[in-house]
């Protein structure tokens, strides 16, 4: 989802018709057709809508036009100039984002209805005699609005005066529209799945190696669940190197047009959420039939990669195989084997040659990233314990070892190694696109650079230009901002069915291969390279009626709707966190302007909040020039990167708002 902050007068021109783009054609292609987006609701009413097509700008829909439309619907639309911007025909809604909805229930004498923290409201049929007014409820959507008619609903659940954090989830699964529970039929899907597995087990294909004498090994999280990926490295000819990744062979069991494979489809992807996981598969695969456990024997799809002795690819071969991992590691683990920490060396110890191989083929691997450029952001990641109540107890910043970047690096090589393989094959595909930034972002990059005191500029669109400001700025005053800024100059990573590189990681082939537990278009890519690289004969043939640009524009808003909750829900309990800390004092580290206030990170709980310019005290003027407010009578200066003693002075959960003021000591 984009977000852009914007003045009353900007928001008000909006409401007069006014747009969000500014200089006409130069920014659109003119469509040739109708064009497909995702709405974008405000709580003003008026809406926006993201072009499925990346070169296409938002587009403004009126709040006339927008009362029929909810946040995260797709629709099928064309552009109407209107002024220096663009505006939306709306042709056809194409598919509803939700099925239920979250939103307070008010009795009035004539028509009872709901009305929703973004500002939409339903009327209510069915039973609701025993609910009081003001209370919270969760509601199915009986009808959508029309030009004639408002949206019903029926009540389904009534969850009190006050939400608490035990319910964000299920209020992020309302809001989002994300399925959440399987049918009878896709579970005997999966179940039949076991027999599938077993027979294979018993009596394989003659073209699937055995493996299962080699000693790999799954890394992953302390919490994970699912081990869908596996890794060895062994030592190659003249001084080189193998890896072999060996995937979860799950397009084995979901197998194309069953009803497991639609559900699989219309979730594209598991949803993360704090304490919890939405999977896309059912848990007999999800956590059974396709996750590596250690000492049991899995089925497995396997790149293996050969380089030579400075890490370039020699030769890469694809092939079904059979694997028993030797063990399980966590990121933990690994760290303090590569610290030599004694308890972790004799623990691993009859490991010790293939792990040394693989930083040693790490440490080659870092260094052709280097020359490539690859775009590495200095953002703290942040983890929340919760505790049966869902309100989280601590909130750490996640530790990122050269653990996680080993494991990260072997599985972009595999992905890059799968999608040269199958570009060179001329398969139909999903590949992983992410395409150059655009002038204007980096105009406003540069322009932010220069505010913040900095000296390089990007005088280039290339990988090696941003990766130079990037390692060149990490740990300075502004830096996390500037990063922030950057990242979000990029064009979203999204699902395509031709090769297009990928701009953030300097490839020039990439796609998703490592994870078909979680992401449908790396089991699409499984289906790919076994039919057209390997040629093996599936029951049905995978493309036959599939349009592959809409499978890529499905599973791309698929994901990004994951991303949504997942943020959602973070974000309330980032709010739940800090509730009870209302009135402590904390050292917060600038992180925004804009003429309101100021945007403070607290960096030990990685939680933003605002302190209001009227709670400074004194007159401050804000110099956008500069990018910092000066006071006026006065020296003092106040910039990005500055540290401050905050107090916690408000927080909103339902609008994900914490409010800061100023700590003045006595």
């Amino acid at each position: 989802m984009r977000h852009r902050k914007k003045t009353k007068q900007q928001n008000q021109k909006q409401e007069k018709g006014g747009h969000r783009s500014r200089g006409g054609n130069a920014f659109f292609k003119k469509p040739k057709r109708a064009l497909t987006g995702r709405v974008q609701k405000k709580p003003q009413g008026f809406a926006f809508i993201i072009c499925s097509d990346p070169h296409q700008k938002d587009a403004y829909v009126n709040r006339h036009e927008a009362r029929l439309l909810m946040d995260g619907d797709i629709i099928e639309y064309k552009l109407h100039r209107d002024g220096k911007g663009f505006c939306a025909e709306i042709l056809n809604i194409v598919q509803r984002s939700q099925r239920e909805i979250l939103g307070v229930f008010k009795k009035t004498e004539r028509h009872p209805y709901i009305e929703t923290s973004g500002g939409d409201v339903f009327g209510v049929i069915g039973d609701f005699l025993k609910i009081e007014s003001h209370q919270w409820v969760l509601a199915k959507i009986v009808e959508y609005p029309t030009q004639r008619n408002p949206a019903l609903v029926s009540i389904t659940e009534c969850l009190g005066k006050e939400l608490s954090p035990k319910l964000d989830n299920k209020i992020a699964v309302a809001k989002y529209g994300i399925p959440d529970v399987f049918s009878e039929k896709v579970l005997r899907d999966a179940e039949q799945s076991i027999q599938w597995g077993q027979e294979e087990l018993i009596n394989p294909s003659p073209q699937r190696k055995d493996l299962r004498s080699s000693p790999f090994i799954t890394v992953d999280g302390e919490d994970a669940k699912d081990f869908d990926d596996a890794i060895l490295v062994t030592e190659g000819s003249q001084g080189g190197y193998t890896l072999y990744v060996a995937i979860a062979d799950v397009s084995f069991f979901v197998r194309p047009k069953t009803e497991l494979d639609y559900s699989a489809f219309e979730r594209s992807t598991s949803v993360y959420l704090p304490g919890t996981c939405i999977p896309m598969l059912p848990e007999t695969l999800s956590n059974d039939l396709c996750s590596l456990r250690p000492q049991t024997d899995k089925l497995t799809l396997n790149a293996e990669i050969h380089f030579d002795r400075v890490g370039n690819v020699k030769s890469t071969d694809f092939y079904e195989g059979i694997i028993r991992t030797s063990r399980r590691v966590t990121y933990n683990q690994l760290h303090a084997f590569y610290e030599n920490e004694h308890k972790q060396r004799e623990i691993f110890k009859d490991l010790t040659t293939p792990l040394t191989l693989a930083l040693e083929l790490y440490h080659k691997l870092t260094e052709k990233r280097k020359e490539r450029g690859v775009l590495d952001f200095d953002l703290p990641e942040c983890q929340m314990e919760l505790d049966d109540k869902g309100v989280p107890t601590t909130v750490i910043r996640r530790p990122r070892y050269e653990a996680h970047r080993l494991i990260e690096e072997f599985m972009i090589a595999a992905n890059s190694e799968v999608a040269k393989a199958l570009r060179v094959g001329k398969a139909s595909a999903l590949y992983r696109v992410h395409e150059t930034p655009e002038h204007e972002k980096i105009d406003e990059v540069n322009s932010l650079i220069r505010r913040l005191g900095f000296t390089q500029v990007l005088k280039e669109i290339s990988p090696i230009a941003f990766s130079k400001i990037l390692s060149e700025t990490i740990g300075k005053k502004g830096a996390q901002t500037l990063h922030q800024a950057i990242l979000r100059s990029q064009k979203q990573a999204r699902y395509e069915p031709s090769p297009k590189g990928h701009f953030g990681l300097a490839l020039m082939d990439y796609t998703h291969f490592t994870s078909p537990i979680r992401r449908y278009p790396d089991l699409i890519v499984h289906r790919a390279l076994k039919e057209f690289i390997l040629k093996l004969t599936l029951s049905d043939k995978f493309t036959e009626g599939v349009d592959f640009v809409s499978l890529g524009e499905k599973t791309s808003e698929r994901e990004r709707r994951a991303m949504d909750a997942e943020r959602f829900v973070t974000r309330r309990k980032q709010c739940w966190f800090m509730k009870p800390k209302i009135g402590e004092t904390f050292s917060g580290i600038i992180s925004g302007l804009i003429g309101k206030g100021l945007f403070i990170q607290i960096p030990e709980f990685g939680t933003e909040g605002f302190l209001p310019i009227d709670a400074l005290g004194g007159f401050y003027q804000f110099d956008e020039d500069h990018m910092c407010f000066r006071k006026r009578p006065g020296h003092t200066v106040l910039s990005v990167g500055d540290s401050m003693e905050i107090q916690v002075f408000a927080v909103e959960v339902e609008e994900g708002q914490i409010t800061f003021s100023l700590f003045e000591k006595k």
